[in-house]
């Protein structure tokens, strides 16, 4: 069966991704602070609004910028987001839950979820992690099933931290938000506008793939020492 993706807009990613994100399954984006996780979903959102598609937004950290949207795509495309701004983890849990049936009234053919764990961070302590982290596999439980049933694209974004016991870094959340993610791509800043992109973990492509691109005004380009390694 063939695999369907919607294109990213950005040339070096939908190469990186063999044409681009993945129906029916979560891609997780990955980085640290300024690694570009918001420009790739903005930039998605924008390529999928632009040419009719409806998205689903949730926004954990009022990162979302209509002015850098207008920037990519026109600025009637903008009616096609379907935008809602979570400010704790109760009510992301709420907002997930309640996908489905906007998935089903307006059609959606993108779902973006910008942070998944800005807000689980907050909430999660050492008293309470089993439970907060069953919460978060349920979210993703939910995201993964509307993917498959409505074949969907689902774009999350992932912060990490420094796991001094490796050396690197992890994924906030670590094993919950791999398990459930089949496409995890990690992304790191190179200079002050490049952005590398790489396969950390893929159903069909090789890991180790890395590709880099450019954050300019009009979007996500080619970053002319890029390409595919």
């Amino acid at each position: 069966m063939e695999v369907e993706r919607v294109s990213t807009g950005c040339e070096p990613l939908d190469t990186l991704l063999n044409g681009g994100v993945e129906k029916g399954v979560i891609s997780n984006f990955y980085g640290e602070s300024g690694s570009g996780k918001t420009n790739v979903c903005i930039q998605v959102a924008a390529e999928v609004a632009e040419n009719g598609g409806k998205v689903a937004y949730i926004d954990s950290e009022a990162s979302f910028s209509p002015e850098r949207f207008i920037q990519i795509a026109s600025e009637d495309a903008l009616d096609n987001i379907f935008l809602k701004d979570v400010t704790d983890f109760d009510q992301q849990d709420e907002t997930i839950e309640g996908l489905e049936n906007l998935v089903e009234d307006k059609g959606i053919d993108l779902v973006v979820v910008d942070s998944l764990v800005s807000l689980y961070r907050l909430k999660v302590n050492g008293d309470n992690a089993q439970e907060v982290n069953q919460e978060l596999s349920q979210q993703l439980s939910t995201l993964s099933g509307l993917a498959r049933n409505y074949n969907l694209p689902v774009m999350i974004t992932n912060q990490v931290y420094t796991s001094f016991d490796e050396d690197d870094i992890e994924l906030v959340g670590r094993d919950v938000p791999k398990y459930w993610s089949k496409c995890l791509v990690k992304l790191s800043q190179t200079d002050k506008d490049v952005r590398k992109a790489r396969i950390a973990k893929h159903r069909s492509l090789p890991e180790g793939k890395e590709v880099r691109f450019k954050i300019t005004d009009e979007g996500l380009v080619k970053d002319s020492a890029g390409g595919l390694f």
